[in-house]
């Protein structure tokens, strides 16, 4: 059974005195965590007694103002013996809404979905991630009206939803073919779902962490990407009679050089972006990575190395670079991803889908394969944590082949000669 503990208090605000007094504070505190609110009222500081938390009777308006305090203090007691009789939980916030009348909002998980929307369109953060918080939302839509509801109160979103949602998900056919969604799908819009709640836990609105006993479900998968061989198959096939599919390779190609994501290769690579360093004697690209800016929002520093600066200056004279600066061609991705595929049969680069995201896990593999320590790999993809680069670094087979010839070379007593 839950029993709600609350304590009111009230007091003169600690600020400029205006003609009339200090304005009188109200503080609920229940359940640990408190709400302040402006009963309506001011007083001045020689008309209120601070050991009872009241006007002195003989005080200025002392009748009116010791009626509404008397008002609230029997409203907060009402609402918490209410609480307490239907063993729902209280919040501070939730008291301070009903007794200034805006209580009566049923905050539902759909709402709660929508004012986060809200705030992530006011404050424009993460701007990829408000699509897919929106998606997800749209599949619980879905759920609900299978289950013949049209929502769901956020105080009853518990254990019991999660799993039976998860289940949804999991038996869902999606797309043209019916396509069933992937575990690590499902778990991303789980774990949408959880910061939907996370948000009304947040704003009192729930107390609880409602995905305590729930285990989001993630398997790790082995990220493809091209081989050193075609990588080189691509890089150097003959397109100087197909200039669609020569911009499109030179832009993926480019990307294997430096790692960025499809959308800063068209956004954030711009001639301003390039800084030589005269200590190094080498160029570098300063970017802030999109992905990053609203929370980190700290830049990263790519070198150039002798490659890619040759793609670079091959585009030097086009309109894009003299009007806009951008030192990639625009493409579109949807175009991109379908030129990539027709390359891929024309170089023969089999059992994997050649997507242009491919090239940043190209990156990883093949400074890998380069024996470049994984934390500098981290640092040149933007990488804030070495478990994120290490996903990306995947095909072990080549590596572990050279070192098990170092290792029998070196039982042999012949050093780490190969």
């Amino acid at each position: 059974m839950i029993l709600n503990t609350c304590s009111v208090k009230f007091y003169l605000e600690d600020a400029r005195e205006k003609h009339d007094g200090f304005s009188i504070f109200c503080r609920i505190i229940a359940n640990r965590k408190k709400a302040e609110f402006k009963i309506g009222f001011n007083c001045h500081p020689n008309e209120w007694d601070d050991k009872l938390s009241q006007p002195k009777p003989k005080g200025n308006d002392a009748h009116t103002k010791l009626a509404e305090i008397n008002r609230i203090q029997s409203e907060v007691n009402s609402i918490v013996a209410d609480a307490n009789r239907r063993n729902k939980m209280l919040t501070p916030s939730e008291i301070k809404e009903r007794i200034n009348g805006n209580g009566n909002e049923n905050h539902t998980l759909l709402s709660v979905g929508h004012k986060l929307i809200l705030q992530y369109e006011k404050t424009k953060q993460a701007p990829e991630n408000l699509m897919k918080i929106k998606n997800t939302l749209e599949y619980v839509k879905q759920y609900l009206k299978e289950e013949k509801l049209t929502n769901i109160p956020i105080e009853n979103v518990n254990l019991r939803f999660l799993k039976d949602f998860d289940s949804y998900l999991s038996n869902l056919s999606v797309g043209k073919y019916g396509i069933r969604l992937s575990i690590n799908t499902i778990g991303k819009h789980m774990s949408r779902l959880r910061t939907v709640c996370k948000f009304a836990q947040d704003s009192e609105l729930i107390q609880k962490n409602v995905f305590n006993g729930y285990r989001i479900p993630h398997v790790k998968v082995r990220k493809k990407s091209l081989t050193l061989e075609e990588f080189q198959r691509l890089r150097d096939i003959d397109l100087s009679g197909e200039p669609e599919k020569d911009r499109v390779r030179d832009a993926f190609i480019f990307c294997c050089y430096v790692g960025v994501r499809f959308a800063d290769s068209q956004k954030l690579l711009k001639v301003d972006n390039i800084q030589f360093n005269q200590n190094y004697n080498l160029c570098f690209l300063t970017i802030i990575q999109s992905k990053s800016e609203h929370n980190v929002g700290l830049p990263i520093y790519i070198p150039i190395i002798p490659e890619a600066m040759e793609i670079i200056k091959k585009y030097g004279n086009t309109n894009f670079r003299k009007i806009e600066g951008n030192l990639l061609p625009p493409i579109s991705n949807q175009h991109a991803n379908r030129v990539l595929k027709e390359l891929a049969v024309v170089t023969q680069i089999d059992n994997k889908t050649l997507t242009f995201h491919l090239s940043r896990h190209t990156c990883a593999q093949l400074q890998y394969e380069a024996e470049i320590p994984e934390k500098t790999t981290g640092a040149w993809l933007g990488h804030f944590s070495n478990s994120i680069t290490s996903v990306y670094q995947n095909n072990y087979e080549k590596t572990l082949a050279k070192a098990s010839i170092k290792f029998a070379n070196y039982l042999r007593g012949n050093g780490s000669e190969e």
